[in-house]
C-alpha cells in the first residue's frame, strides 16, 4: 500500500511507541511495588490485581496505534478501489 496516509501512520507509531514504554514502566513498577510491599497479601494483590489492572491501561495506546494504522489501510484499500471502478 502507498503512504499516503502518512500521519495516521506517524500517530500510529507514536501511540505504539508510547504504549510499548508504558507497559515497561508498569513491569518495572509492579517490581519495585512488591518489593515495598509490607506484607505478602500486599504483594499477591499488587502482583494479581494491580499489575494486570495497570497494564491493561498501559497498553490502550497500542490499541489505538494498530486502530489508526487499520484506519490507514482500509482507507487506501477504498481509493483504490473507488479509482479502479472509474
Amino acid at each position: 500500500m502507498s503512504r499516503d496516509y502518512g500521519a495516521l501512520r506517524l500517530w500510529s507509531s507514536v501511540l505504539i511507541i508510547i504504549g510499548v514504554a508504558g507497559v515497561i514502566f508498569v513491569v518495572i513498577g509492579v517490581i519495585f511495588a512488591m518489593i515495598g510491599a509490607a506484607t505478602f497479601w500486599q504483594a499477591l494483590a499488587i502482583l494479581l490485581i494491580g499489575g494486570p489492572l495497570a497494564a491493561l491501561f498501559a497498553s490502550w495506546p497500542i490499541a489505538l496505534g494498530q486502530g489508526l494504522r487499520a484506519l490507514a489501510d482500509v482507507a487506501e484499500y477504498v481509493r483504490d478501489q473507488q479509482s479502479s471502478v472509474r
